[in-house]
């Protein structure tokens, strides 16, 4: 088995935190495989690897790039297309056997694509989440579909995901949990040891980057207008992400916020770090997938800044769904604010370990 036999893709920020575990886990089952990033994120990787202790790197595709805005995409898609041609005429990847793709992204997508192309199958993390509407969440839910339709291992984290993938083709396998468990567990021993209460910061955290929000200009400014109310509440520290941060400079959003003194526009952070200002909060307010999942699974208060959802993850417990609505967006500033909460207990089962024994059973099985 060569290294090119199992290739795993990476696009994203969140792409690599949730398949770091799988990573680390490949290395400790001694299962060689190519790193590849598609380049669309870049931001903080380096700091990532080394708060994972996961290894740099065998190629980027399109390096020194960050896909925030759509023409930065567009620019970032044609550089990608023409680093995997490149590959498959030179024969480099041509014994990829199985591609890794993550999540719901163009990196996924792209990910899959160029596996497919190489001749390779493509085992699919975070399989058969699913909306109703293919339209919303724009492209997640269709890049979803795609994906599962080029895909045969389906790694789905839950009894609901695989029973969405019932008429796929290929094998489906519930892996009883998301790969987030385990980067959460890993990023939670950096935090103080013993710890059973959040929020002791008294601060409130806010997070919004979706395509949803960001390309609505009446969302946007809804939540924006929303976000400058809180932080006269409680203190806000706005973690922004680049594609957030583009969106408030058109705008005009980031000079009004800039003059609110409750307000902390603050840059992305390493995981642990980002995980611990999460720990010392009040609440999250957010519109983001993975932050739902963490907040679900540490019992932290959260605000979900999304009009509907396809993610079940915390719904009915310590997760609201504002629907954009005002009313309830108050509602629950006033009553998180300056809130202490119970740190709830991660679970020890490993996604990421039952992830890695199927791939190499699949490999030892191919070879």
């Amino acid at each position: 088995m060569t290294d090119a036999a199992l290739i795993v893709l990476i696009g994203t920020k969140a792409q690599f935190i949730k398949t770091a575990p799988v990573l680390r886990e490949l290395d400790v089952q001694k299962v060689p495989y190519r790193l590849v990033y598609t380049g669309q994120h870049s931001e903080t990787f380096e700091a990532l690897e080394a708060c994972f202790g996961t290894r740099p790197p065998d190629e980027v595709l399109v390096p020194d790039t960050e896909a925030a805005t759509k023409s930065a995409l567009l620019g970032w898609s044609a550089r990608f297309w023409r680093a995997v041609a490149a590959r498959a005429r030179s024969e480099e990847w041509r014994g990829c056997r199985i591609g890794v793709v993550h999540g719901d992204t163009m990196s996924t997508l792209f990910g899959a694509m160029a596996t497919r192309y190489c001749g390779g199958r493509v085992a699919h993390i975070e399989a058969g989440l699913r909306s109703p509407k293919l339209m919303d969440p724009f492209p997640e839910e269709i890049i979803r579909r795609c994906v599962s339709r080029l895909s045969k291992l389906h790694f789905a984290p839950d009894s609901t995901a695989a029973a969405n993938l019932a008429h796929v083709r290929g094998k489906v396998i519930d892996t009883g949990g998301n790969t987030l468990r385990d980067a959460l567990r890993l990023a939670l021993a950096a935090v103080e040891p013993g710890m059973s209460e959040g929020g002791i910061g008294g601060y409130g955290v806010v997070s919004i980057h979706r395509n949803e929000n960001l390309s609505n200009a009446g969302d946007f400014d809804l939540l924006m207008g929303e976000v400058v109310r809180a932080s006269a509440v409680m203190p806000l520290k706005f973690v922004l992400h680049p594609a957030t941060r583009a969106r408030l400079r058109t705008t005009g959003w980031m000079d009004r916020l800039r003059l609110n003194q409750g307000l902390e526009l603050m840059e992305r952070m390493n995981y642990p770090d980002f995980v611990r200002l999460l720990v010392g909060s009040s609440c999250l307010l957010t519109d983001g997938g993975s932050n739902q999942e963490e907040a679900a699974m540490l019992g932290l208060p959260t605000l979900l800044l999304r009009r509907a959802t396809e993610r079940p993850d915390g719904l009915g417990g310590n997760v609201v769904l504002s629907g954009l609505q005002p009313r309830i967006i108050r509602d629950f500033v006033e009553n998180n604010a300056h809130r202490r909460w119970t740190l709830q207990a991660i679970g020890t089962d490993s996604p990421s370990a039952a992830i890695v024994r199927v791939l190499r059973s699949e490999m030892h099985a191919s070879g």
